[in-house]
């Protein structure tokens, strides 16, 4: 193998192992705000039960104040009987204090409707701030391992350009920029073995004076079809 060969391989590993930390480092921060917006729903879905139990006690507390009203409304009515002298208006306000005793119990099946709600949502309340409290915990551990990994990334990346500067500077200068314009045309790979008598790259049959000269020849060799470097890869 050409020793240009053996330098461009070991820096073409750097260039993909580089691409690859960059790609890692890009997606750290979106992990993080993925979390975030994970833990954003389930606060924003606590708030909302808290909303409803807060709703729900209102509620009830209105429907006692209203009954205690009407007790007390009772209570002047019940006063007023022993002042009345007339049967009729008697048996009349007997009849309102009655209708306003149907207006308590009315009053009061529905607070126990609306208790029985409240009853029942305190569990979902209490399993969602037990969730919520997990889903804290995990993303703030989820986030210092991110940071870590992301330190880590930082610390092989800049260990992997500074041998890539190193191992570029040994490359003669017209093999290099032929290249690095193909790591940039072809995203993947520059150099690519033969195999089976096909272009690792393209994986098209290569003409046999091509392989020959890959395999014998003292200069760069390039697939005729999508321009990459070849080598020889034996059997």
């Amino acid at each position: 193998m050409l020793t240009v060969i053996e330098k461009l391989l070991v820096l073409q590993d750097r260039d993909r192992r580089i691409a690859q930390l960059k790609t890692e480092r890009a997606r750290i921060p979106e992990q993080v705000a993925a979390a975030e917006q994970r833990l954003k729903g389930e606060s924003s879905h606590l708030d909302l039960l808290r909303d409803q139990a807060k709703h729900i006690e209102a509620d009830r507390k209105k429907l006692e104040i209203d009954a205690e009203s009407k007790r007390a409304q009772i209570a002047k009515y019940r006063s007023q009987l022993t002042q009345i002298k007339s049967n009729t208006e008697y048996q009349a306000l007997l009849k309102e204090i009655a209708k306003v005793e149907e207006e308590i119990d009315e009053i009061e099946t529905h607070e126990l409707e609306i208790m029985e709600r409240g009853d029942q949502l305190q569990p979902a309340v209490k399993t969602e701030q037990g969730t919520l409290k997990e889903s804290m915990a995990k993303v703030e551990a989820d986030r210092a391992e991110l940071q870590k990994r992301a330190a880590m990334v930082e610390q092989e990346l800049a260990q992997m350009q500074a041998e890539r500067q190193k191992l570029a500077q040994e490359v003669e200068s017209d093999a290099l920029n032929r290249y690095e314009r193909l790591m940039r045309s072809k995203n993947d790979f520059a150099v690519v073995p033969i195999r089976n008598g096909n272009c690792g790259g393209c994986h098209l049959n290569i003409p046999p004076q091509l392989a020959h000269n890959a395999k014998h020849g003292t200069d760069l060799t390039s697939c005729d079809y999508c321009g990459r470097i070849l080598y020889w890869q034996p059997e």
